[in-house]
């Protein structure tokens, strides 16, 4: 059985088709965090989580799916797909770790 983060990943990654995709050349932990003060409002729900994962589309781009989803059924709330050339240094240590980072 897949543990909730598992989930996430796999929907998230599956359903980049259909999320709202956007580029920067050179992706910052502001353009991060204004995107999830925007969604505050989502994020805060008692069943939903905040998360970024990093990943690589099947195109060869490189991207963040950044997003609110509901930890029961691992649905997007509402998300978008970021392609990038570059990360700065504090989305790179935040994602040091883990491809899945759970904003809090």
């Amino acid at each position: 059985m897949f543990d909730p983060i598992s989930l996430l990943i796999g929907g998230a990654i599956a359903a980049t088709a259909i999320f709202t995709i956007v580029y920067y050349a050179y992706l910052t932990w502001s353009i991060i965090v204004d995107w999830f003060q925007d969604y505050e409002h989502l994020a805060v729900q008692p069943n939903n989580v905040a998360a970024t994962i990093k990943t690589r589309l099947d195109s060869g781009e490189h991207a963040v799916v950044q997003g609110i989803f509901d930890r029961r059924t691992s649905e997007e709330i509402e998300a978008r797909t970021i392609t990038y050339d570059q990360l700065d240094s504090q989305i790179q240590n935040a994602h040091r770790n883990s491809e899945v980072v759970i904003w809090e």
